[in-house]
């Protein structure tokens, strides 16, 4: 079962900055939960870059932009 490719873009998660997990709506946990991917950055432009990239290759945003 493929699933739709989703990301959510956090911000101050502890001490990283921004954090983007993402699913590429194949990879499942072993009780069938989606697992996400993580990237951690510190830099906005490397972030802003990432996030673009992954709109590009058809990821949609999900949920509201989180910060703690």
């Amino acid at each position: 079962m493929i699933g739709a490719k989703c990301y959510r873009l956090q911000y101050r998660i502890g001490r990283a900055r921004y954090v983007v997990s993402y699913h590429d709506g194949r990879k499942r946990h072993a009780d069938g939960s989606p697992f996400y991917d993580l990237r951690i950055f510190a830099n906005n432009r490397v972030c802003t870059q990432f996030v673009r990239a992954l709109q590009a290759d058809g990821y949609r945003e999900t949920g509201a932009r989180v910060s703690a």
